[in-house]
């Protein structure tokens, strides 16, 4: 929460100055990447911490054992993106002054669309494809 808040203060505060643009070659072209993975870890975390104090009808020792698996899953998930963001940062951001201010946004655009896509419209595909393939399986028997 703390970090996100001294981000969009300094984002706020390099506009105010007129180098916005220089902030966005530098800390969006990875940071799109790794600010999202960051939340989507973090929401990882919420859910173990869930799990914990509000175990529901399982004992708290169950609860947490699922929580935790539900969270690996999710934490496993972003490694990709905190590796990508890395290799982003160490070779892309060095060159990012050079690059056309659009190809800097095209990338930026590209990885929140990848990401959005994997986390937001992926899971709706796979869950219909799960439905679909129960209501197959009932049919057969």
């Amino acid at each position: 929460m703390q970090n996100g808040i001294m981000l969009g203060s300094f984002q706020y505060f390099f506009y105010e100055n007129g180098v916005f643009e220089q902030s966005l070659r530098g800390i969006w072209l990875h940071g799109a990447m790794e600010i999202f993975s960051i939340v989507i870890a973090t929401m990882a975390g919420f859910i173990l911490a869930g799990s914990i104090l509000f175990p529901g009808t399982y004992s708290r020792f169950q609860s947490f054992v699922t929580g935790a698996r539900q969270s690996l899953k999710i934490l496993i998930s972003t490694l990709p993106f905190f590796v990508m963001a890395g290799f982003v940062e160490g070779f892309v951001t060095r060159w990012s002054g050079a690059m056309p201010l659009w190809i800097n946004v095209f990338i930026i655009v590209l990885t929140l669309a990848l990401i959005s896509f994997y986390y937001l419209v992926l899971p709706f595909i796979y869950h219909k494809k799960q439905i679909y393939a129960r209501i197959s399986t009932l049919q057969k028997t």
